[in-house]
């Protein structure tokens, strides 16, 4: 008994310390949440869903304001549209995961209409949300490395095929850098069509939430005693713009709306002519998220000298 006992402490330890090693080294290539939980807490974010989490990049951000009085690093804090729904859950974990020591922070706040939407099958009046069980929701403990809580608690998210491909990377700074982009017209034009068919399913007798729209007042007003906060419109093609502003003809007046009582700024990046190359309609590809980033960063700067 004492053998076998020594024999299974010894092979629990070896698969401990291989587990242990991937999440080290390459908790970034199988999962795309893991890494924001390994990290220290931060004074400066952005939260939002795919489409920032994507398309706005920490480092060009970084390296923009280095120097100029502003707290930074800046985390990312955007997941998909499953987990990023803005409400009472979301800001729980963004608080803590915030650094509430600084008052000088930059908050980019990337909305969505469907961010902001009371899902048919869940009624958020009486506080039955979607995103409920979901990383980050889910998580106590937000700045572990390693982070077993994750791995217990959100097995199911890591893909650990994804090592051997590279087609993805989560980057320490929460950034999802996505390498598998499509290579023709063709395949560029089915996987805009598989994204307007996900969100016209998803948002079927959707509505926007007046729980949701309130938790952003509530939010904005408790980052703004940290830093400066900014509501931003993430850039997207012509043709998902149109599905979402048929779908929810109201969301800019309402954004708009808020943005004017809380005294922040808004900015719609597809009220301007600019156009920024997206892989699938509506999530922009690294290379133009860099470009995208810079603008975005001029625009925050702009306001932040006035």
């Amino acid at each position: 008994m004492r053998v076998l006992i020594l024999k299974l402490s010894l092979f629990l330890g070896i698969c401990l310390a291989i587990v242990t090693f991937v999440l080290k080294n390459y908790g970034g290539n199988v999962d795309y949440f893991y890494e924001k939980f390994t990290t220290p807490k931060t004074k400066s974010m952005i939260i939002g869903d795919s489409r920032a989490f994507q398309g706005i990049q920490p480092a060009v951000m970084n390296s923009y304001f280095q120097g100029k009085g502003y707290d930074t690093p800046v985390l990312n804090y955007s997941f998909t549209i499953a987990q990023a729904m803005i409400g009472p859950l979301y800001n729980e974990s963004i608080f803590k995961k915030l650094d509430t020591s600084g008052d000088n922070g930059i908050f980019v706040i990337s909305v969505t209409p469907e961010m902001l939407t009371s899902h048919r099958d869940y009624n958020d009046e009486i506080g039955q949300f979607r995103e409920e069980g979901q990383p980050p929701h889910n998580m106590e403990f937000v700045t572990m490395n390693p982070n077993y809580e994750y791995l217990i608690k959100n097995l199911s998210f890591f893909h650990f095929k994804a090592l051997f491909r590279g087609n993805s990377k989560v980057h320490k700074d929460g950034w999802l850098e996505e390498a598998n982009l499509p290579t023709d017209e063709k395949m560029f034009l089915e996987w805009k069509k598989h994204q307007i068919d996900l969100f016209l399913s998803d948002t079927k007798g959707a509505k926007l939430s007046k729980i949701r729209i309130q938790s952003l007042g509530e939010l904005i007003e408790r980052l703004d005693t940290h830093g400066t906060v900014f509501l931003v419109r993430m850039p997207i093609g012509e043709e998902f713009l149109d599905y979402e502003n048929t779908n929810f003809p109201n969301f800019n007046s309402i954004i708009d709306s808020i943005a004017e009582i809380k005294h922040i700024s808004y900015f719609d990046f597809n009220r301007y002519k600019k156009k920024y190359k997206t892989y699938d309609g509506h999530h922009i590809d690294k290379f133009a998220g860099a470009e995208f980033t810079k603008v975005l960063c001029d625009s925050i700067y702009s306001n932040l000298q006035k």
